[in-house]
């Protein structure tokens, strides 16, 4: 006859009661942030790192999805057949299926010309004077967005990829890319002949501030204390200084 002890064993391995919650995370590639160029095409970076460190603290575990495009991965949000997507910016109320956790803030898109182009940028307006490459699917800070808006689509050139966008702006087969600087660092540290064929400029802060960024978590989930460990694990986590230790200056965190 077994032991008390022994069933409590066995009943625990049939019935794993206390399993952690797993939760799957949509995952695309974000240069300096996120990238799989590893042999086994797994998903490494800071933005790995950070997910990673909040899951646990958070108290669930995390899968973590191949490399998917942007696109599709916040459609899965929607639909629910992915939980978490991270690194999103919210446009005015965001998506009605996804609930937006933010964890820092990131530097507005900086537009890049030629290196033989010496404009300086004081207004957003003087976009609407250009060509501009943009990436596929990315969105724009908004007072850049409503001049991006209002230009014709032949002027907004939209590309796959950092490095298309650069190229282009180097070859002046258009005037200027809108991306995001930490991206843009990334990939000139891979491509350092780009590097000097490419000319950033800002725009003032006062005119064009940092943007929130976010977690995005699927309502379908239905797991308020998920909502509730994730936002006490970004607490925590800025209040100690994880989240300046793993992301550098590529997120401004809510003590700065």
């Amino acid at each position: 006859m077994l032991k008390l002890p022994a069933i409590l064993v066995c009943v625990f391995a049939a019935f794993p009661l206390f399993a952690k919650e797993q939760l799957r995370w949509c995952v695309w590639e974000f240069p300096g942030n996120v990238h799989f160029n590893n042999p086994a095409k797994t998903a490494q970076g800071v933005s790995v790192d950070f997910m990673q460190e909040m899951a646990s603290r958070a108290g669930f575990a995390l899968s973590i999805s191949k490399a998917t495009p942007s696109s599709r991965c916040l459609k899965e949000l929607a639909d629910g057949s992915s939980d978490l997507v991270v690194g999103i910016l919210k446009t005015g109320d965001g998506r009605e299926a996804i609930e937006y956790i933010p964890y820092g803030a990131r530097q507005p898109d900086r537009v890049y010309l030629s290196a033989a182009d010496n404009r300086r940028l004081q207004q957003v307006t003087e976009l609407s004077t250009m060509t501009l490459a943009a990436i596929r699917n990315y969105g724009f800070h908004p007072k850049v967005k409503t001049i991006v808006d209002a230009m014709p689509p032949s002027q907004v050139i939209r590309v796959n990829s950092i490095y298309s966008a650069l190229e282009i702006v180097a070859k002046q087969r258009v005037t200027a890319a809108l991306l995001p600087p930490s991206q843009v660092r990334a990939v000139l540290q891979e491509n350092p002949e780009l590097a000097a064929q490419i000319r950033e400029v800002s725009f003032p802060l006062n005119i064009v501030t940092p943007q929130p960024v976010y977690i995005g978590l699927a309502k379908s989930c239905q797991c308020p204390q998920i909502s509730q460990a994730i936002q006490q694990s970004i607490a925590t986590m800025t209040e100690d200084g994880s989240i300046k230790r793993i992301f550098g200056d590529r997120i401004i965190d809510f003590t700065d």
